[in-house]
């Protein structure tokens, strides 16, 4: 129980659950000096088991019992409930076994060796990861528009002095496909790239899909993630409801490179074991991506708390801890296909870290609200993206979009970039306001944001009223430390 107690220094409720346990320890210490209180110890034990009835998880406890690696709130509820159950059994063995100390005795390590193993892991599991609070400070960055006027911008990479830019296109089925890879460049000198000239066309007639008929939301899939090593590229065409295809760059010259399954919305380089990495929203999966023949399965992400899928949306490399980051994008409680298509539950995503080498997981960020892309800074803290902070307005067809300015499943203009010390656990607001943000870039001390996901040039409300849907980009100036700014 004092090993229990100990584990528990760096678990957000510290304080009550070292009590708990550390008056567990001090009933057994009492119990083997021979001064025995029955009569507080069983109420103790009475408490104790109250207590676990209250914190019994809803899909019961086989629903957390496995690996009990902290993968969601029924490991963690399970942990909680086990801890209490044993507490509280100790507590009435205590106050029936009155002075047979010698039988105390007995079961003391057979109860120490259960209560390890079943909490010994809760307060690294949850301690461990950063929990968004309600309030944040704000800390905005120097924000510029560098470009304008894209059908649904998704992936970026900077090479050299390009950006390159995946474009999802428009979605539309009457027209021809518009989507693509650009190559931006700034040739003025004045940090954008709004001149035709500025935009070189790499990849173009790729095919892309609004999924409104499905989803219920102005969601247009196509051209995805992008990711860079060297003087290679890997670019992801992951259309809704057909395999993903992947594509190598090198140089300026693309050529197929895999047919994977699934949508995979974006992917990463894996510089230690030299390979791909993506992530499937379709089926839920961490996947390494193998050349010309798919993709094997790295990890298959539980359900999130509230029996909702765990929707893997974006994917980095942490070289620092040799992990893989995942933002996990909470999903529909009534499914892809069910419900109004605004069920998704405020707060209730954030990002795990999945182990390369044998897929296991462990929180590190919780609370986020549809979390997108991620990236980290020169300050070193983990830069993240919100796509919205609400879902409302469904739509059930495309002629219906065009009726009236509305949100079409997301609130717009909602979406933040947020600023995470994951060693200290501070969270400040570096962005807000943002129109559905998918993707980020960093460059030196700059990040770019994709913005502006759903129907080029439909009507939507905007902060000082109704606008036409605009794909864009903008650039934020990052500070190189993490002390203030003026």
């Amino acid at each position: 129980f004092g090993l229990a107690a100990a584990v528990q220094w760096n678990d957000p409720d510290a304080a009550g659950w070292m009590a708990v346990y550390l008056i567990s320890s001090a009933m057994a210490l009492a119990g083997t000096m021979g001064r025995f209180l029955p009569r507080p110890t069983f109420a103790l034990g009475a408490l104790f088991g109250v207590g676990a009835i209250l914190s019994w998880p809803e899909g019961g406890l086989r629903a957390g019992v496995g690996s009990m690696a902290m993968v969601d709130l029924d490991v963690e509820e399970t942990r909680e409930t086990l801890g209490l159950l044993l507490c509280s059994t100790w507590a009435f063995f205590l106050a029936w076994a009155g002075r047979r100390t010698a039988g105390a005795l007995v079961l003391l390590p057979l109860f120490l060796a259960v209560g390890c193993s079943a909490i010994g892991e809760g307060g690294s599991g949850r301690g461990s990861s950063v929990e968004i609070p309600r309030e944040l400070t704000r800390r905005p960055a120097p924000r510029l528009r560098v470009a304008s006027d894209l059908a649904n911008p998704r992936g970026m990479l900077v090479r050299g002095e390009e950006l390159l830019v995946a474009v999802a296109g428009d979605g539309d089925p009457d027209r021809p496909p518009s989507g693509g890879l650009l190559a931006l460049r700034d040739l003025d000198g004045d940090g954008r790239y709004e001149s035709p000239t500025e935009r070189r066309v790499l990849i173009d007639g790729q095919v892309s899909r609004n999924v409104i008929e499905i989803v219920r939301r102005d969601e247009v899939f196509g051209m995805a993630g992008i990711a860079g090593e060297g003087d290679r590229a890997m670019v992801s065409l992951a259309y809704f409801g057909g395999p993903s295809m992947i594509s190598v760059l090198e140089g300026d010259v693309a050529r197929p490179w895999s047919r994977v399954f699934g949508n995979i919305n974006d992917l990463a380089y894996d510089r230690p074991r030299d390979r791909w990495i993506g992530v499937s929203s379709s089926s839920d999966e961490v996947v390494v991506l193998q050349p010309e023949r798919g993709s094997r399965r790295l990890r298959k992400l539980p359900p999130l708390a509230g029996g909702q899928d765990a929707v893997p949306g974006y994917v980095s490399y942490d070289a620092k801890s040799d992990g893989l980051l995942v933002s996990l994008f909470s999903g529909s409680t009534e499914g892809e296909e069910g419900g109004r298509g605004t069920e998704l539950v405020p707060r209730a995503g954030g990002i795990v870290r999945i182990d390369p080498e044998d897929g296991s997981l462990r929180w590190v960020v919780r609370g986020l609200t549809a979390p997108t892309d991620l990236e980290f800074g020169p300050d070193g803290r983990l830069y993240v993206l919100e796509f919205c902070d609400a879902f409302e307005d469904p739509i059930e067809s495309r002629e219906e979009m065009w009726e009236r300015p509305g949100h079409g499943g997301f609130r717009r203009f909602s979406g933040r970039l947020l600023a995470i010390d994951l060693r200290e656990g501070r969270v400040e607001i570096v962005a807000e306001g943002l129109d559905g943000p998918t993707n980020l870039a960093r460059g030196g001390r700059f990040l770019f944001v994709a913005q502006g996901m759903g129907t080029p040039g439909r009507p939507i409300p905007g902060p000082e009223g109704p606008v036409a849907l605009s794909g864009f980009i903008d650039r934020f100036e990052l500070p190189g430390s993490t002390e203030p700014t003026n």
